[in-house]
């Protein structure tokens, strides 16, 4: 799933809890719910014809997501200047870790990490299907206004 619907749930998530280390906990535990769900983005930059060409388009495809899931969370400040922070981004840092740790495992290699990866994978293929990103994108955006709706 991209970052930027585990980001609108851990916004959500801001406006339930008072603690930012259970802030985090919830971020980690909701990504982990969320990634349960098949979210039709498995295939993503399966067109591209060779291994630089998916590698460069998943950078691109990635920083976009990035940016809209920082813009949700200085949306969310501007809106609620009044939130405690520090619960913000125990939220949005929890929300976050799985996809980093993640992420840092398969580019460094670390080896340490790899019981994790493995469990990471049984969890996105928890249902066993998968289905185009022509309906994944579509499905995450509506998620993502859900959430938010929730959240504000």
């Amino acid at each position: 799933m991209f970052i930027t619907p585990h980001t609108s749930i851990a916004l959500w998530i801001t406006t339930k809890v008072s603690d930012p280390m259970e802030a985090f906990i919830f971020g980690v535990v909701s990504h982990f719910i969320l990634d349960i769900i098949p979210h039709g983005d498995e295939s993503i930059g399966e067109h591209k014809k060779t291994k630089k060409g998916r590698l460069f388009y998943m950078l691109k495809v990635a920083f976009v997501d990035v940016v809209l899931a920082t813009a949700l969370v200085f949306l969310f400040l501007t809106r609620k200047p009044d939130m405690d922070r520090k619960v913000m981004y125990g939220a949005v840092a929890g929300a976050w870790m799985p996809d980093l740790a993640w992420l840092s495992a398969e580019y460094f290699k670390i080896k340490i990490l790899d019981g994790y990866v493995r469990f990471h994978a049984k969890v996105h293929n928890f249902f066993g299907w998968e289905y185009a990103p022509v309906y994944g994108v579509p499905f995450q955006i509506g998620f993502t206004l859900f959430a938010l709706k929730l959240a504000f």
